[in-house]
């Protein structure tokens, strides 16, 4: 499988330097020029380093560190042309996890990133360790290809609905409030009314579930959802 790297600069030639050094036979590389355009694509692939250049505005910078750390444990590199102990001190706190201030060189840069790659690779295997789950014959979810089968049809759901429905069933019997779920699932700003996102997407995934005729997720009234294992389990 092929690393994601994610850099995040307003000078595009800047970015393309960076990505052709860093470009091999098992790297992608996406370059983005703003702070939308970055938060957008962050929450749509999986990336093991993010490279930020610290030039778009330094609260636009911090927000985005704080809604990437937030919503995974992705390295990320910042690139200042600050190199003073006050900024570094904002961006560690906002989540940065290594810093490099001009003057630098690019195998300095280039040197910092393959680290934390490496690091992020080594680790990553020994926090995400995902196994099929299987309920009877009729509903089969597999992680690893983020596919779920219904009565042997795959039922192709949508990216939300996938990790909803697995952090649901890898709980069973666990209540869940909307605001858990919301977190749990939605890798963004929190929504202005988070119970009717959830609500909203507890009712499509049923309906695609609804085929067996079982309710395998049960409202908890006053509360949220819980994942029912059993079909008498009430």
């Amino acid at each position: 499988m092929k690393k994601a790297i994610l850099i995040i600069n307003a000078n595009m030639t800047a970015a393309q330097t960076i990505k052709h050094n860093l470009t091999s036979s098992n790297t992608e590389i996406i370059c983005v020029t703003s702070m939308y355009d970055a938060l957008q694509t962050f929450i749509n692939t999986e990336f093991c380093l993010i490279i930020l250049d610290a030039g778009i505005s330094a609260e636009d910078d911090h927000k985005l560190l704080k809604a990437m750390r937030k919503a995974r444990t992705t390295p990320i590199l910042i690139l200042s042309s600050q190199s003073c102990h006050v900024e570094r001190l904002k961006v560690f706190q906002a989540g940065a996890h290594a810093y490099i201030g001009e003057p630098y060189s690019l195998e300095e840069c280039l040197a910092q990133a393959l680290s934390l790659m490496e690091l992020y690779c080594d680790l990553k295997p020994q926090q995400e360790i995902c196994y099929t789950l299987a309920f009877g014959k009729d509903l089969v979810i597999d992680p690893a290809t983020r596919k779920v089968f219904l009565k042997g049809k795959d039922l192709r759901l949508t990216k939300k609905e996938f990790d909803l429905l697995f952090c649901l069933a890898s709980n069973p019997g666990q209540v869940f409030s909307r605001e858990q779920l919301y977190d749990h699932v939605w890798d963004e700003y929190s929504a202005h009314n988070v119970d009717e996102v959830v609500k909203a997407q507890i009712k499509l995934l049923r309906q695609k579930l609804s085929d067996t005729g079982r309710d395998y997720i049960k409202n908890v009234w006053g509360v949220g959802y819980r994942f029912q294992n059993e079909p008498n389990d009430e």
